[in-house]
């Protein structure tokens, strides 16, 4: 293998089994739903920090949007409508 750069380049198939080298591809698969997984999740904070600052600003700034949305969730439109908390819920 020399240097790290030949690394790429090298073919490990002759020194492993067939069964190591099928456990390492299915494990790589894995390894990229985790990527994948992790992007989407990404995705789905900023969109949840954009929704929660047009529908509850003032409550968002007060507690963030994950807690400001669980909040949402667990109270529903109707604990929205009652104000007392959210004056500023586009809903009301």
């Amino acid at each position: 293998m020399d240097y790290r750069t030949n690394a790429a380049k090298l073919d490990f198939s002759e020194i492993l089994s067939e069964e190591v080298e099928a456990e390492l591809k299915e494990a790589a698969d894995l390894c990229d739903q985790v990527l994948s997984l992790s992007e989407y999740r990404a995705q789905l904070y900023d969109y949840l920090k954009s929704r929660m600052n047009i529908v509850a600003p003032n409550l968002t700034a007060i507690v963030g949007e994950l807690v400001g949305a669980r909040l949402i969730a667990h109270g529903g439109v109707e604990g929205c409508r009652c104000g007392c908390v959210l004056q500023s819920c586009v809903w009301c």
